[in-house]
């Protein structure tokens, strides 16, 4: 029962890395055409002898570049947990089952794709220095092709991240009104449950109401320890003119 969702997951994973739909798919397709392309003009099978060292430098900035990732991939993940609230979670999770789970599963992807091309770059480095002959013409495009889809992908996607975070900050603003309208409604139905209980309370008598909201704003400004203590009182001063006159 618990390997069935994990072998979904590993199909969709990978079918993640080849789908079209995907924004930063297309674009990683398409330049990893032109770049390959351009390494076939320059005939690298032939002078692979000649561009061997600058492709191993190449190759170990691209593997400090992919750690970096993983880090950013972390802080990423962190910024999202800190960005909301217990509450607002709550809401995004009410919309859809497993909605901020699935935020924050852009991240681990981002880091673990980040993780196993750092690997596969680290193997191609031995392969270049290691004694045996280059591959043939054929495998040898196809495999820089693959390398060089992977290290574009990861590009593209780090961006598609920063896009991300655009609508993570314009998600929280819509929470922040939406949660602050309700508890507006809260508030007002339990001002006007006081209001009903201080009118029972006094029979409807305005001059007996009044004495008693003055002795409350009294008890306030006297032994409220609150730090905004004067904008309750200037609130409630407001909130019953009519009574203070």
């Amino acid at each position: 029962m618990s390997q069935q969702p994990t072998e979904l997951n590993v199909v969709r994973d990978l079918y993640r890395f080849i789908d079209k739909k995907q924004p930063e798919v297309k674009w990683a397709a398409v330049m990893s055409f032109f770049m390959e392309s351009f390494l076939v003009v320059l005939s690298l099978h032939a002078n692979f002898t000649i561009y061997e060292a600058d492709i191993c430098g190449i190759i170990q900035c691209i593997i400090a570049g992919h750690i970096s990732f993983i880090g950013l991939a972390i802080a990423g993940i962190a910024i999202v947990i800190a960005l909301f609230t217990a509450d607002q979670i709550k809401e995004i999770n009410k919309l859809k089952e497993g909605a901020f789970d699935h935020l924050l599963y852009d991240f681990k992807w981002f880091a673990l794709v980040s993780a196993i091309a750092t690997v596969i770059f680290i193997a191609v480095i031995f392969v270049i220095r290691s004694p045996y002959p280059i591959a043939p013409t054929w495998l040898f495009y196809i495999l820089t092709f693959f390398l060089i889809y992977i290290f574009l992908y990861l590009l593209f996607y780090g961006y598609a991240l920063i896009g991300n975070f655009i609508k993570m900050a314009k998600i929280k603003c819509s929470l922040d009104t939406a949660i602050s309208e309700r508890k507006n409604i809260s508030v007002v139905a339990i001002e006007t449950q006081l209001d009903f209980l201080v009118s029972k309370l006094f029979n409807g008598n305005k001059q007996t109401a009044r004495e008693f909201y003055n002795e409350l704003i009294k008890i306030i400004g006297e032994n409220s320890v609150n730090d905004n203590k004067d904008e309750i009182i200037a609130y409630l001063k407001k909130r019953y003119t009519s009574l203070m006159k």
